[in-house]
């Protein structure tokens, strides 16, 4: 890509897929932007078959041009994206759960988490039924992750805000026991993400959700930061 007219460095940051997140440029000011995101997009097509979006395609121009009696460097890069190992002690941690009713056969879920020193609430409204019940507490607690992943920006994960959506919850038995189990679907921009927690039942079935969803969604959401 550095062979490129008026391309002084370059550096892609791809999936270990192969599928190209990012493209950093560094060209003079000989060639416009627009013009060398379209000169990318044509080489990469017509020498690896690969199509892009324009938008992965970032551009920074400089007036000074290279010494002539340099050969140009090859900066091209390809960067696995590895998600990073999140610090155990900066867990999300289950604070207070609290119900009220609102109005006939309808109760409101608020849980209360915490993350670097910083408290966080999420509110469910849901029918007064089981089944309703786990999934607002599940919600619920969703949501205070999300409040507490918008107070570091979601846009610190490359531009991507992101998302938590409740998939399901479900108490069985197994072992003489009963488990709440939570499935989350976590989003980042085009990326979707199926993630599970499960927690045995001791006190209550509202609390073994609030832990099953932490379990579920803490880690993925803690690797993004």
């Amino acid at each position: 890509m550095s062979t490129l007219r008026g391309v002084v460095s370059a550096r892609i940051i791809a999936r270990p897929g192969g599928e190209i997140d990012e493209i950093h440029l560094l060209t003079t000011d000989e060639v416009t932007a627009k013009q060398t995101v379209r000169n990318v997009e044509s080489a990469l097509l017509a020498h690896l078959d690969m199509e892009i979006d324009h938008r992965v395609v970032s551009v920074a121009q400089t007036s000074e041009r290279p010494p002539a009696a340099v050969a140009p460097v090859s900066a091209v890069q390809i960067v696995p994206e590895v998600e990073p190992e999140p610090d155990l002690d900066d867990r999300i941690l289950f604070e207070a759960y609290q119900v009220e009713t609102e109005r006939s056969h309808q109760i409101r879920h608020k849980v209360e988490l915490s993350w670097r020193g910083e408290s966080f609430v999420g509110e469910v409204t849901a029918a007064d039924l089981a089944r309703a019940r786990l999934e607002a507490v599940a919600k619920a607690t969703l949501a205070a992750m999300e409040a507490a992943v918008a107070s570091v920006r979601a846009e610190a994960y490359r531009g991507r805000p992101l998302t938590l959506a409740l998939d399901g919850v479900k108490l069985v038995e197994a072992f003489d026991r009963k488990f709440v189990m939570v499935a989350v679907h976590a989003m980042a921009g085009r990326d979707v993400n199926a993630l599970a927690g499960a927690t045995v039942v001791e006190e209550s079935a509202d609390r073994a959700t609030i832990l099953a969803t932490l379990q579920a969604a803490d880690r993925w959401v803690r690797g993004k930061f």
